[in-house]
């Protein structure tokens, strides 16, 4: 059993999944890498690429739960998509929810593991 770290700077995080949205899954990036950069900054890899780069909040509940708030520059061709994260490192699960404009845009369900 994973335990969740107290803080995400230096980790690089493969995330492998699916995206549920009205236009069907995000399949460019259904497995792809987090690398945390900062306490703030993170940027994101999918088959070698450089895909995106987000700010981020961490937020670390107990030794099993965190959530991690993203902000990217660009997600799917917008600007204004925000990520709630819920990292559970027991299972090594994380669940999303996103938004566009305030909106629901889609959920995210997948595994994690550290690279």
């Amino acid at each position: 059993m994973a335990r969740a770290p107290e803080s995400l700077v230096g980790l690089s995080i493969e995330w492998t999944g699916v995206h549920h949205s009205r236009d069907g899954d995000f399949t460019d990036i259904s497995t792809h890498v987090v690398t945390y950069d900062t306490e703030s900054r993170c940027h994101v890899t999918a088959g070698g690429r450089l895909v995106g780069e987000a700010d981020y909040t961490y937020c670390r509940f107990d030794d099993r739960m965190g959530v991690v708030i993203y902000r990217p520059a660009i997600y799917q061709g917008r600007n204004d998509v925000v990520l709630h994260a819920m990292f559970d490192f027991a299972e090594m699960t994380d669940r999303a929810v996103l938004t566009a404009g305030g909106e629901p845009f889609a959920v995210a369900d997948g595994r994690m593991r550290l690279v």
